[in-house]
């Protein structure tokens, strides 16, 4: 199994070296598998410190439809227009400043404050409500997954993104759980890249 240091088959443990040390001295499987809890989000301006309390995010999935082509009693698939899925980020909801055990202070979360002014303020105008240009919302987002000491495995560059939908967890009395924000981003494009 990839990832556990184990013989290749059992035939091994019966080799005269394993019955001297009781320890197995042959060929070990150490192949080391991605996990997926190595990653890295960044969304340029204004989100770069999302990725410190980024929980969960998927990855970006390309979706093809199929042209169907009537050929007679046969029918043909060709590959059509490609989409891309939108992709989902959670969050924890972190508070930074004032006394958390007292309440005095002023206590938010920077990054909840930048997504919902991205969201309510550069993309979405709620005074006028209505659209601000694009070139104002549009970012664009880079999302690694890395090996054990850090470096990327997988990079995808997302091109074009915008918050289509925002999520806060909802309040409960009977809850004592860490508080979440999931985000949706909607993009245009992204580009996979393999970087090992």
């Amino acid at each position: 199994m990839p990832g556990f240091n184990i013989p290749l088959n059992a035939k091994c443990v019966d080799t005269d070296a394993f019955k001297e040390s009781g320890t197995y001295v042959g060929p070990h499987n150490t192949v080391e598998t991605a996990r997926v809890h190595r990653y890295r989000l960044e969304i340029l301006e204004p989100l770069q410190s999302v990725v410190l309390f980024c929980e969960k995010c998927t990855r970006p999935t390309p979706e093809i439809d199929e042209i169907v082509i009537h050929n007679g009693q046969d029918e043909i698939y060709r590959p059509g227009k490609q989409r891309w899925s939108p992709i989902e980020f959670t969050f924890y909801e972190k508070l930074r400043g004032g006394d958390p055990l007292t309440g005095i202070g002023d206590q938010t979360d920077e990054t909840a404050e930048l997504i919902y002014k991205w969201w309510g303020e550069t993309m979405i105008d709620l005074t006028r409500s209505a659209h601000n240009p694009v070139k104002d919302y549009y970012k664009q987002a880079q999302l690694q997954m890395l090996d054990g000491v850090g470096n990327p495995v997988w990079t995808y560059f997302i091109y074009d993104c915008w918050p289509q939908k925002v999520s806060p967890t909802d309040l409960s009395y009977s809850d004592s759980e860490i508080a979440t924000i999931t985000v949706t981003l909607r993009f245009n494009k992204a580009q996979e890249r393999r970087d090992k």
